[in-house]
């Protein structure tokens, strides 16, 4: 089930980030407190739910401008159990029917190769590639491929 991260998810989510640092983007728990509250923006937890396991993973939808939306991190605890699949049609309905958005959009690191193809199976459409995109902590700069979903996209999926 997803819902709104709570002051008490803030811990997990953060340290999941720092579990995938090639992967997600580390702005501070501090950040993630200031998105939490934002209206424009959601902070999505992915929750098992009671005797399910509880937390399970997180989205950051960050408002960008009118009608548009960013999904600039999502993650799970125990990847390939098919919980991202899910938490990612999630966020899609959550984006499309509860905020009314446009568009939707995201980039995966090119050498994120499990991220790509969750994506990409959950009909987002491949833009094309940012050169050099992310400095990771590694101080290795990445490329990203860029990815959209349209309202109308995702309305001829339901």
């Amino acid at each position: 089930m997803l819902r709104r991260a709570e002051a008490a998810d803030l811990p997990r989510i953060h340290a999941l980030i720092r579990d995938f640092p090639q992967q997600l983007l580390d702005r501070g728990e501090g950040f993630l407190a200031t998105l939490a509250a934002d209206e424009e923006s959601r902070l999505m937890v992915w929750d098992r739910g009671g005797s399910g396991g509880g937390f399970a993973g997180f989205a950051m939808v960050e408002g960008m401008y009118p009608g548009v939306v960013n999904l600039s991190n999502l993650a799970v605890t125990a990847p390939g159990r098919g919980e991202g699949h899910a938490m990612i049609l999630a966020v899609q309905d959550m984006v499309f029917a509860e905020m009314a958005m446009h568009r939707i959009f995201l980039d995966v690191a090119t050498d994120n190769a499990a991220g790509l193809r969750a994506f990409e199976a959950a009909g987002f459409v491949r833009e094309g590639t940012m050169r050099e995109c992310w400095l990771r902590p590694d101080g290795i700069w990445t490329d990203c491929h860029a990815f959209s979903m349209l309202r109308r996209e995702w309305e001829m999926r339901r």
